[in-house]
């Protein structure tokens, strides 16, 4: 499975959202989506089970390749994603739960999903092999709520 490529976002948490768009529109000159607020978005994680996190994101605009930055607190299941640089690269699968079986039979761990496997991930999961990069797996079935909110 040739899972890088579906690239579609390079990913980043921020402690301040205002903040870091500003700073990469400064440096690049880009433009940005509405910032959108899950309040709270529902999570599963290998370790604790179902949660929640409280996100606010915002994706740069054009495409096809975005900048998406990822304003969460400290004390969630996102905090997982705070290792090393803070970042992920999002790719489009067919099926999270189908991409998965195939990753983690090759050593890839999931970290972060929006579902329990039973409920076979969700739309997205994030997930790491050994300490390398994360990666965000994103179902194509939410392209079209997403490309309404980048448009």
């Amino acid at each position: 499975m040739d899972i890088l490529s579906g690239i579609f976002h390079h990913g980043t948490i921020v402690d301040n959202l205002e903040d870091a768009m500003a700073d990469i529109t400064c440096a690049t000159g880009v433009t940005w989506s509405p910032i959108r607020a899950f309040d709270p978005l529902r999570v599963w994680t290998p370790e604790g089970g179902r949660g929640e996190a409280w996100l606010r994101v915002a994706y740069s605009r054009p495409g096809p390749i975005r900048f998406e930055l990822v304003e969460t607190p400290k004390g969630t299941p996102y905090d997982v994603l705070r290792t090393g640089d803070n970042s992920h690269i999002g790719v489009w699968v067919d099926n999270v739960g189908d991409a998965l079986d195939l990753l983690c039979a090759q050593g890839w761990q999931v970290l972060i999903a929006g579902a329990s496997p039973r409920h076979r991930y969700g739309s997205m999961a994030y997930i790491r092999r050994e300490n390398g990069p994360v990666i965000e797996l994103v179902g194509k079935e939410i392209a079209p709520m997403l490309e309404e909110w980048w448009g």
